[in-house]
């Protein structure tokens, strides 16, 4: 039987594994809205209202005020009522409104939040919607080299990386997903099937616009990944790892399992 409830198309990916490329790509489409970062967990770094408001028009400022007025959390809207908000005008206007959920808290969490292995912008939305979502994921080993260097992270904590990759690994292998390194060889093949998974219209045009999208919070804002400062998508090379790394690497099951369920090999030459 076919649902009657609204879709909600959500994106998730952790931190360091090209999401912000991808967002790009995809929020510079013809009829996407993309909302970055979404989670209720922290409403503060992403501004999800700011994005709403100055970037899609999807909330007008004379409702801002209102909430503001009347309170509520964190002097607004519940996460339901502004995404149910943000989704009746973009569907009324014939955009498709992706959001791009901010796993890293569900995950990780470091610094903002304690990790919690669940899906919290799914749960604060509870059985209102339709869900329609997708992943993208990237190499564990590159991963923790990338989110290693991240300032604000600061030390990664090994058990909370492992635990957290294994356990959005299962949920990408069983909600559908695309590799990262695949979409830098493949943009067209791979963004294609990404838009299949989210049910909205691939453009080939994001080609010759997504370099100049700026509505998007994440690396770019916070002073730029190597991949988001460049203006093409070129094939992601293998960089050297330390030896004794990839020797801690391999001696912990939860990275075999999670290069499997992902279908990575576990030992990088």
């Amino acid at each position: 039987m076919e649902s009657r409830k609204p879709k909600i198309r959500i994106l998730r990916h952790l931190a360091r594994t090209g999401g912000t490329l991808i967002t790009k790509c995809l929020g510079s489409m013809d009829k996407v809205v993309m909302l970055s970062e979404v989670h209720p967990a922290n409403l503060a770094m992403s501004n999800l209202m700011t994005q709403a408001v100055d970037w899609f028009g999807l909330v007008d400022k004379k409702q801002v005020s209102r909430w503001r007025r009347l309170g509520g959390v964190s002097g607004g809207p519940t996460m339901l009522q502004f995404i149910s908000m943000c989704e009746t005008r973009a569907s009324g206007r014939g955009d498709w409104l992706v959001l791009r959920d901010w796993s890293h808290l569900d995950y990780y969490g470091l610094p903002y939040a304690k990790a919690g292995m669940g899906t919290g912008l799914r749960d604060s939305l509870g059985e209102a919607y339709e869900f329609v979502e997708a992943c993208t994921v990237r190499h564990p080993v590159d991963q923790y080299c990338s989110l290693s260097k991240v300032a604000v992270i600061g030390e990664i904590d090994w058990d909370l990386f492992l635990d957290g990759n294994l356990a959005f690994a299962k949920y990408a292998s069983a909600c559908g997903y695309v590799r990262y390194e695949d979409l830098t060889r493949d943009p067209d093949g791979e963004l294609e099937k990404l838009c299949a998974m989210l049910e909205i219209g691939f453009d080939p045009g994001y080609a010759q616009r997504w370099g100049d999208y700026e509505h998007v919070t994440g690396d770019t804002a916070r002073g730029g990944s190597e991949g988001t400062r460049k203006s093409e998508i070129r094939p992601l090379t293998q960089k050297g790892v330390d030896e004794s790394l990839m020797e801690r690497f391999g001696s912990d099951e939860r990275y075999h399992e999670t290069c499997s369920l992902l279908g990575y090999d576990d030992e990088l030459s």
